[in-house]
């Protein structure tokens, strides 16, 4: 499926109606489970691998592994699950050994149909993006590779972390907005959720503005299950949601919870 095409399909559901949904997996299981849900697209990243292993998606974050290899080791077996569902490659621009192009070649050479810009240096707090940014490994490079895999023909979902970001993603004419409200956590308050909902909104206006036609999704902080999400989808007017530990972590754990307990249940014998 083409660039063009999948941007199509994008926009047609949402003249329909529907939410957008991209599903954000680790493995090939959760990958072929989120396609008979009826993910639109399947993403896939080094953060998700952590998720996996069963510890804090924040790990993936600090410098114990490769972000890049990673993706790449995950690409074959998340295509091979994927069926017909388009599959983008969280990609970390970062990587001094690595050009955006090389990057990008590589995922295609995978199977990839988009590219995100993920692992994103707007998770970390502004000294080290000041810095990063400073010496070219910052966002900047990250709308680089995003702009590198259009080049090639490739989808492409920009995660933005603030008003700016969301500008700059939508002036290098990125497919889909990403509005990233950082990991998905419940230990936000009543509080905290508003004001990172706001923060949501504030991003969906400025793609709104910067670009009409624009899709965008949303993602992290407090939403973390369908009503949170269905709140913010109608507070901010975004036109869908990315999945991580929502739709992966959290399920799995409390369905394999839940069967083994179901089988403890079972009487013995006699």
């Amino acid at each position: 499926m083409t660039r063009t095409d999948v941007v199509a399909r994008l926009q047609d559901r949402r003249a329909a109606g529907g939410t957008i949904v991209v599903a954000g997996v680790g493995s090939g299981l959760t990958a072929a489970a989120a396609v008979a849900g009826g993910a639109d697209l399947i993403a896939t990243y080094g953060t998700a691998v952590y998720r996996i292993l069963g510890v804090p998606t924040a790990l993936a974050f600090l410098p114990y592994d490769d972000a890049n290899k990673l993706t790449f080791g995950l690409l074959p077996e998340i295509v091979g699950r994927s069926g017909d569902t388009p599959v983008i490659a969280g990609l970390g621009a970062h990587d001094p050994r690595r050009s955006v192009e090389w990057l990008v070649d590589a995922a295609i050479e995978e199977g990839a149909t988009g590219v995100t810009n993920e692992p994103f240096a707007g998770i970390y707090g502004p000294a080290l993006r000041a810095e990063l940014e400073a010496a070219g490994y910052g966002f900047g490079r990250e709308v680089a590779l995003l702009e590198a895999a259009a080049r090639r023909g490739m989808l492409t979902l920009g995660w933005a972390f603030d008003d700016d970001e969301t500008r700059r993603l939508c002036d290098a004419g990125v497919d889909v907005i990403g509005a990233m409200a950082g990991i998905t956590t419940a230990r936000a308050d009543g509080d905290d959720a508003a004001a990172a909902v706001d923060r949501l909104g504030s991003m969906v206006e400025a793609a709104r503005r910067a670009r009409p036609e624009s899709i965008v999704l949303l993602h992290g902080g407090p939403l973390g299950d369908p009503p949170a999400v269905a709140a913010a989808l109608a507070r901010t007017g975004a036109d869908g949601y990315a999945t991580g530990s929502s739709a992966e972590r959290t399920p799995v754990f409390a369905a394999v919870r839940d069967a083994v307990a179901a089988f403890r249940a079972v009487p013995p014998r006699g």
